[in-house]
């Protein structure tokens, strides 16, 4: 059986669009569907927008993402877990497309990144921003190094769902437990059309803000083990982030939508750079070990 675990902290909304994509899905495969969910309000009723067919985690209200995650994959029961978020919509082959990939020597199964809304620049820069890097063309990894594969497009064996999820629930976000999982040597697979499109319509300052805090905990996570003088070196170098994080965008998404691409540049490179500030931060900062 697979299990599909949707990680949600959003708007009754966004959870509707998402269900609406996942459930027939879910349903021709027969998979399990749990909804992990943070109350966005305090007495929020968590379940209330919940159809048939979905099993409800409650999450404590200010759970971060990847905490969200590890409850929710903690609860999955499947030889696969299938991870997405509800800022996204799964398009119609994503859940078969993506048990393709499900194969011997494999434990790490991703998909790519759309964007559900072409329509404003600003959606597009952020859809850029922050999955620009899980496009359709992405360049082979450095050795050693897994291939580029999102939290919210991706599926993990049974045989490592424990560990994935108790790294996400001390806060470790998927970058982090990716390189982990590759330095154990799990075998990671890209399906290129199981696609995943982001589904948010953005305000400037919230999502720069939202760019700033991701950044600064990205960056307080990676320092836990680090000496300081390496820390402040990755401190230093944090301008270069934008142009250089644009150029691989370009290089793994942009390529395929070259006019949407130069359209929303300057707005994925205002968002890119409030992830720079926010990663300098963490570093000058670092989260303790839990």
């Amino acid at each position: 059986m697979i299990s599909v675990v949707l990680a949600s902290c959003r708007s009754a909304d966004r959870l509707h669009d998402a269900l609406t994509a996942l459930l027939p899905q879910c349903r021709t495969l027969d998979a399990e569907l749990i909804v992990a969910r943070t109350n966005r309000e305090p007495g929020e009723a968590a379940d209330a927008a919940l159809p048939e067919g979905c099993r409800l985690v409650r999450c404590p209200t200010g759970a971060t993402i990847p905490e969200i995650r590890g409850a929710g994959l903690t609860a999955a029961t499947g030889k696969w877990v299938a991870l997405t978020e509800d800022n996204c919509v799964a398009t119609p082959e994503w859940l078969t497309r993506l048990a393709s990939g499900f194969t011997d020597g494999k434990q790490v199964v991703g998909g790519t990144m759309g964007n559900a809304r072409p329509t404003r620049a600003i959606d597009g820069g952020a859809a850029f921003a922050e999955y620009g890097f899980f496009g359709p063309f992405q360049t082979p990894p450095r050795p050693r190094a897994p291939p580029l594969v999102t939290g919210a497009n991706v599926a993990y064996h049974c045989s490592i769902v424990a560990d994935v999820a108790a790294w996400a629930l001390a806060g470790d976000w998927e970058d982090v437990i990716h390189h982990r999982l590759a330095s154990r040597g799990a075998g990671f697979q890209i399906v290129p059309g199981a696609t995943v499109e982001q589904n948010l319509s953005y305000a400037f300052g919230p999502f720069c803000r939202d760019r700033y805090e991701h950044g600064r905990d990205y960056a307080r996570v990676r320092s836990r083990d680090l000496p300081r003088g390496r820390r402040l070196l990755l401190a230093a170098t944090t301008p270069l982030l934008p142009p250089l994080l644009a150029s691989r965008i370009w290089r793994n998404a942009g390529r395929a939508a070259p006019a949407a691409f130069l359209r929303s540049l300057p707005w994925t490179l205002a968002f890119l750079a409030a992830w720079a500030g926010g990663e300098a931060v963490g570093y000058l900062v670092p989260r303790s070990t839990p």
